[in-house]
Order: C-alpha cells, then structure tokens, then sequence
C-alpha cells in the first residue's frame, strides 16, 4: 500500500466513513506494517493546528480502547497475541501516541461498539453549534460595540490609542502616532471591558502588547493607557495571558480577591463565580499569586488553587496540556466528574444543564474537539459511561 492509499484511508476511518471492506484492508495492513502510519500522520491528516502532549496513563487509556475496537478481534481476521503486539510497538511510537492521543477518545469511542445504536434523545431542538468568536466591547463612556458581526477596522479612539478589530476575533490596541494631537481632559485612567457570552471567545492585544485569549462566559477589565508604575486588569472567567516584558511595570491580574503578579510570562487563570476556587497555572516564566496575607511563587508547570472562601494557596505541578486544551480547541477531561465537565459544555455550547439521579460520582476521561457540535460529544460520553442525555430546546439534562 502506497503512502497516499494509506492516507486516504485513515481520513476515512477517522471521518467515520470507512466501508467495511476498506477498513478491513486498512487494520489488516497496520497489522503487518505497524510502523507505516508514523510516516503518515502529519497536521493536515488531522486537521489540527496544534496537537497536545499525552502522559502514558492517558496513552494507555488510549491504547486500550483501541483493542476494544470489535474490528480489530472481529471483521479482520487475526490472532490476539499479534493485536497486542502491535499495539505495544505503536506504544513506543511517539507520532502514533500524538495521533490517537490528540483524536483517539473523540474517534476511538465512537467505535467502541460498533453495533451501539444508543442515541442522545433530542425534542424540538435546533442543532446546539459550538462556540465562535463572540465578545462585546465597553467603552468608558458606556457605550457598547458587538464585535460578532463588526467589520474589521478602527473602531474607537482613547487618548493616544487607537482600538482595532482584525481579522479571527482579535481586538489590538495601537498607539497612535507620538504627534497625533489629542485631546486630554485630565490624568484619570480609562478602562474598557470585554466581555464573552456562553458560546463565545475572543483575543485582545492589550496597549502594553500583552496578548491574551479569553474563554467563554468571561470578562476583562483594563486601562486603555496603563500607569506609569504599574499596569493592573481584572478578570472574570478564565484566560490566557501572554504578558509583554516590562521589569519597570509590573503585571497584575485581579480576580475575586486574588492577585497574580508578573512581569512578563505566560499564564492561564481560571476564575469563574460558580467554581469554589481560582486557579492560575504558569507555563513561563515566574508569578506570585496572593491572597490578602497569604502569597505563593509559582515556577514553570506549577498550579495555584486560591480557595474563594479562606486564603489558602495551594501549590501543585499542573497538567498544562489539560489547562490549555479550551485555547488549543479541545476539551481534556481527566478523571473528571460529570458536574465539572457539563459545567464547560454549558459555557461553551451556551445551554442550560439540569442533573437527575445520582451520577455526580461518575468520572470521565478523553479528548475531544471543542468544533464539533454537542450531540457528537454527549454520544461519546454515553459510550464510556454510565450516562444518558436528553437535549429539549438549549436544556440538556443528564440522567443515568
């Protein structure tokens, strides 16, 4: 089988168009060539413009669920010992680890049983669409600018700043030329705020260059000329923050009491009203995290949790592909109960969840991506666990 053959095929099997007759063709080869896929998989295959790193327990996760697969014991012909041998090498194969970890829950459960005809019941629902780019802008003097539908373009002027729509969901703060003249009616600093809906995300370069990325149901609050010591926002929700280095003006971000201070890193905090806690994890760089008079420094992997209800900091190594898969268009779920993951399909699908009978304890693991639509996702819970799903309208209500 040739390179392009090949190709072909695993589009097909990951598209979940595969015929029976090319799927046999397709395992069947992996069988015997178990390392022609690594020469293969590229990003285009996955349609993916970054793919996160997997540890090995959610490799072997992964790895099992493969085998489950009916058609590997089942329409394609061949002997168990040989199965787990192949899977064992395809272990040790970094790309093929990249390629079920970054696909391999969202595709592989979907075939876990292939006679499966269990469906999420859906009443007098239109299709509930993922999150897009969707913020409003407030201006100072109150005004607000729906950005959904905004043509690209200047949209505001502050003192010396320019605010800028461009082209997928990013706001830029420009200075204006050192010459512009302006008018100043005195030194107050001015804030804008941008805010996300349930169903949306949007980036801004703030006027320091500090980029950041906010995730649905999210605020932030920022001067559009920062201080001359110091340049402070405050955030609801969760973001990502790619902070511009500036040892003379030190970073700050606010939320629910808790401080994190930085003068140039990279961070993600999550601060969302109905969570007990706020977390902020660092991936470069250095941050001090404090509450009232308790503070912590972070180093690079390290997570805080900052309890809403006390000062206590807790300080733990992160699993950062987990924390950043809502940026990088993934949801990670690891280990985690069915109240916290309906908790992000609510803000990110923009529906209400009702929970029924006692399933707060089930757990969950995989990886799915955030584009598809919610019935894909809720169908792929209901394969790995103990849950059922009824969507009526935006209210999807969990049942055992």
């Amino acid at each position: 089988m040739n390179n392009n053959r090949l190709k072909y095929l695993l589009q097909q099997y990951f598209d979940d168009t595969i015929s029976r007759a090319d799927c046999t063709e397709l395992l069947t080869y992996l069988k015997n060539n178990p390392g022609a896929v690594a020469d293969v998989v590229d990003e285009d295959l996955l349609k993916l413009d970054e793919d996160p790193d997997f540890n090995q327990t959610q490799a072997r996760k992964v790895l099992a669920n493969i085998k489950a697969d009916s058609r590997f014991n089942g329409s394609v012909a061949t002997g168990k010992p040989r199965i787990i041998n192949l899977f064992r090498k395809l272990a040790k194969v970094a790309a093929i680890i990249m390629l079920f970890g970054a696909v391999g829950f969202y595709f592989i459960n979907k075939r876990k049983d292939v006679n499966n005809t269990n469906e999420v019941a859906v009443i007098k629902s239109s299709q509930i669409l993922p999150g897009s780019n969707k913020a409003v802008l407030t201006l100072a003097n109150g005004n607000t600018i729906v950005l959904d539908n905004k043509a690209n373009g200047t949209l505001a002027q502050a003192g010396k700043v320019q605010v800028n729509k461009v082209a997928n969901g990013k706001l830029v703060y420009d200075a204006l030329p050192d010459n512009t003249k302006v008018k100043v009616i005195d030194n107050t600093l001015v804030y804008n705020t941008l805010s996300t809906p349930r169903g949306g995300e949007y980036q801004v370069v703030l006027p320091d260059g500090t980029h950041v990325w906010l995730n649905s149901a999210s605020s932030l609050s920022y001067p559009v000329e920062f201080a001359a010591n110091d340049r402070r926002v405050k955030l609801t929700g969760e973001a990502y923050f790619e902070v511009a280095k500036n040892k003379d003006k030190p970073f700050y971000v606010t939320s629910n009491n808790a401080q994190v201070k930085v003068l140039g890193t990279h961070f993600n905090i999550s601060a969302y009203a109905d969570d007990d806690e706020v977390t902020a994890t660092l991936l470069e760089g250095s941050v001090q995290v404090s509450k009232n008079n308790s503070q912590s420094l972070l180093k690079p992997g390290q997570q805080a949790q900052i309890n809403n209800g006390t000062d206590m900091i807790r300080v733990s190594q992160a699993n950062t592909n987990e924390v950043m898969a809502w940026k990088n268009g993934y949801f990670i779920f690891n280990d985690d109960n069915i109240t916290t993951i309906m908790k992000k399909v609510s803000r990110w699908y923009d529906v209400d969840v009702e929970q029924k009978g006692t399933i707060a304890s089930q757990n969950f693991g995989g990886t799915f991506y955030r584009t598809k639509g919610i019935n894909e996702l809720l169908k792929n819970l209901e394969k790995i666990g103990k849950v059922h799903f009824k969507i009526n309208g935006r209210r999807v209500t969990v049942m055992e």
